[in-house]
């Protein structure tokens, strides 16, 4: 059995099989199962949708990717390399911490709300009943760890050059971002306004960042 791919290291798989129609694009199927998976829960998707969605047949999906439990998994690795290694990559580049704090929360927000797309595929994937539930669980844990680990760094050589408060500590920070992020994803899933969300994330912000020094 094929375990979970560790978040900073998710990498797209193109290599063509036999068998496999010429104009078939795993990438592109891959966004398709990560739109319907993430817009109507494992349960709710129909492999035949996706493959016809990219004008294959349903065969050429489980050669590319084994059956819909592992296609779900691969799906959340993609999802994980679309979005959140995108945010993670924009909050490293950003020199104003308060600006990169926000700037997540804002894409937090705008990602979670989307029309038909609400919350986060990684946690609605954790709580399914796919065959592949416990390595979605392991790669989803990871991913939330390494994501506190990337806001630590940061927020430690931010306290180290004077720009922010000693206190809270840097790994307080960073799980309280980790924290916020998730529970922005949740409440979106729930149906939380968008401009509340974004209200919401301001006002929390000086939580984790202190005042200015």
């Amino acid at each position: 059995m094929q375990g979970p791919i560790s978040y900073s290291m998710v990498t797209n798989t193109t290599n063509r099989t036999p068998g496999r129609p010429k104009s078939f694009i795993p990438d592109e199927a891959l966004d398709r199962a990560v739109e319907m998976f993430w817009e109507h829960g494992y349960e709710g998707v129909d492999v035949n949708r996706i493959a016809r969605a990219v004008n294959v047949t349903k065969p050429a999906i489980y050669r590319a990717f084994g059956n819909k439990s592992t296609l779900l998994l691969k799906a959340v690795e993609r999802y994980a390399i679309t979005y959140g290694a995108a945010m993670l990559a924009d909050f490293r580049a950003e020199p104003d911490i308060h600006k990169a704090v926000a700037a997540l929360c804002e894409a937090t927000v705008n990602t979670a709300s989307s029309e038909g797309r609400a919350g986060c595929l990684m946690l609605s994937a954790t709580l399914g009943q796919s065959e592949r539930v416990t390595e979605i669980r392991i790669f989803v844990a990871k991913a939330l760890n390494e994501s506190a680990d990337i806001f630590a760094i940061r927020f430690e050589k931010e306290i180290k050059a004077g720009r922010l408060t000693r206190t809270p500590s840097a790994k307080v920070r960073s799980r309280a971002l980790v924290d916020l992020v998730q529970g922005l994803k949740i409440r979106a899933k729930a149906g939380i306004a968008r401009e509340q969300l974004l209200q919401d994330a301001r006002s929390y912000e000086p939580l984790i960042l202190g005042k200015h020094i």
